[in-house]
């Protein structure tokens, strides 16, 4: 099993510190909506100033040409507030490096977003990302480094991979509940259940064919847009979404959810009935066999929450991807809720993650502390979960 230092178990006072985070929030209408990774890893930097260390945070928002591209202002704002204690944010165009060698013990700055640098977005080995001049002329500065984000570890970009070259290098607490996390599904405790929903089909049926070949899955629960493409791959026409998957070029993934239901059909659980909004705007249940339908599909219905959950009671580790319905409209938060709220009151272990999982916890007011443990990561715990190697994560093992 994978090993790593961490950052807990090193003395630091006095010593300056690069810690790399995912900032990375909802920013809408150049608004700031900071989320639980601006408040998890605020408690690390927190943590590592009160032991007297000079804490240099890098981190990014969006990507360039993006609507959520935006410069780290307000969320050195929002940090501030987290902590008590003032982030100050400096930018990449003044003398950084003076900046960072004037900090006292205790001393916390944001540097602006990393992805300003267009090489940023570039893969790199960590030899040739350190020779970078913001890498260059950072480390000399600089004592350690911290990698706390499990979301950045599947790019080798500089900010990820470039200090480990030439610094000690560690895993910080973030990071750290992610790796024990991650630990758990390694040692394939069984039966594993996979509950898969989300509107990153792709992504899902990437990650469905590989657990379910490796038998790393003994059972997966289909919802959402995902579940819907599974229906779609039995035949069922349902009505007035098709034309959604028509638009949006899904029906090529038809074909691979077949496969996978003519292999491992005995595994996968398909709803049996559809939450979908009618003529009034209220929910109205219907049966797969009452498809297809000129309402729109919005959740699952009762009767496959209940099939989920018996699912759930036969598991001993569960690994939820992507809500099941459009939990932000009122009366389709249904399907997520229900199994959320089985999810933390259940023996199993579960794991947590995908884009909008985050944003669910929080909307149907549950914490991330009622789950054995919630990811702050998208694509990169998918990899994982997918058997990749993850090069952030390579770069810092003993």
């Amino acid at each position: 099993m994978a090993e790593y230092k961490f950052i807990g178990n090193e003395n630091v006072s006095g010593k300056t510190i690069i810690v790399r985070a995912d900032l990375n929030s909802n920013v809408e209408n150049g608004e700031l909506f900071a989320g639980a990774r601006i408040t998890e890893h605020a408690k690390t930097f927190k943590h590592l100033s009160g032991k007297g260390a000079k804490v240099v945070v890098l981190a990014h928002q969006g990507r360039k040409g993006g609507d959520d591209f935006a410069t780290l202002e307000q969320h050195a704002a929002a940090l501030t507030e987290e902590i008590g204690k003032e982030v100050k944010l400096v930018k990449w165009e003044s003398d950084y490096v003076s900046a960072i060698k004037a900090m006292q013990a205790g001393d916390i700055i944001l540097m602006d977003n990393v992805r300003q640098f267009d090489d940023e977005e570039k893969d790199f080995s960590p030899e040739d990302a350190a020779k970078l001049e913001r890498i260059a002329k950072i480390a000399p500065a600089a004592d350690m480094f911290v990698q706390d984000a499990l979301s950045v570890c599947h790019r080798s970009q500089p900010s990820v991979v470039g200090f480990t070259a030439v610094l000690p290098s560690f895993v910080g607490p973030v990071l750290e509940k992610e790796v024990n996390a991650l630990k758990h599904y390694d040692k394939g405790e069984k039966p594993c259940l996979f509950i898969l929903g989300g509107a990153k089909v792709e992504d899902s049926i990437k990650l469905m064919k590989i657990i379910l070949e490796s038998g790393k899955a003994d059972m997966v629960c289909v919802g959402g847009l995902f579940g819907e493409l599974f229906l779609k791959a039995t035949g069922k026409k349902l009505g007035e979404k098709d034309r959604f998957f028509e638009e949006n070029g899904l029906t090529p993934l038809l074909e691979p959810a077949k496969q996978l239901l003519d292999s491992f059909g005995e595994k996968i659980t398909l709803p049996v009935d559809v939450a979908v909004i009618d003529d009034d705007d209220e929910r109205k249940e219907l049966g797969v066999d009452e498809l297809p339908t000129d309402f729109t599909i919005c959740d699952v219905g009762m009767e496959t929450i209940a099939l989920f959950k018996q699912k759930m009671k036969k598991a001993k580790f569960i690994v939820f991807n992507g809500p099941l319905g459009m939990f932000e409209k009122y009366g389709f938060e249904l399907g997520t809720k229900k199994v959320f709220d089985a999810m933390s009151k259940g023996k199993a272990f579960s794991l947590l993650g995908g884009g909008d999982t985050e944003t669910a916890i929080q909307q149907l007011e549950f914490a991330l502390s009622d789950f054995s443990h919630v990811s702050l990561a998208g694509k990169a715990l998918l990899a994982y979960l997918s058997g990749k190697e993850l090069p952030g994560l390579k770069v810092l093992l003993k």
